[in-house]
């Protein structure tokens, strides 16, 4: 696969991950916004809204290598968050069907569970990053 369909191809699956359902200016004003986050330890500096357009619809020339490896991180980012919150949330659902059946729990298990239900709130925000 060439550098620009993969571009395209990983622009397209973050655009969908940060900005579900939305049109594809918000969901390219959402890809640039992390991209050149100051708090994305791959940011793109310089990087323009029109470029990022450009790797959605697949039009650009050449894409860098660097610009690949930033998509590529924000991806998996993207998707371990997405991972972290299901996890939480599973672990809410699992905690109020075990004590809406009085299923005893020890200490260390309900620890457990409260780490992992707590590790993350629901924003995605939580202490464990």
């Amino acid at each position: 696969m060439s550098s620009v369909a993969t571009a395209q191809s990983l622009t397209k699956e973050i655009g969908d991950i940060l900005a579900p359902g939305e049109k594809w200016k918000r969901q390219i004003s959402a890809v640039h916004r992390a991209l050149t986050s100051d708090h994305f330890e791959h940011a793109l500096t310089g990087l323009t809204w029109s470029r990022v357009k450009t790797w959605f619809y697949g039009e650009a020339r050449r894409v860098n290598y660097e610009e690949v490896v930033a998509l590529r991180e924000l991806r998996a980012i993207e998707e371990a968050r997405r991972a972290r919150l299901k996890l939480a949330a599973t672990a809410n659902i699992l905690a109020a069907h075990l004590a809406a059946e009085g299923a005893p729990l020890d200490s260390h298990q309900m620890r457990a569970l409260g780490r992992l239900a707590g590790a993350v709130d629901l924003s995605g925000s939580g202490a464990a990053r």
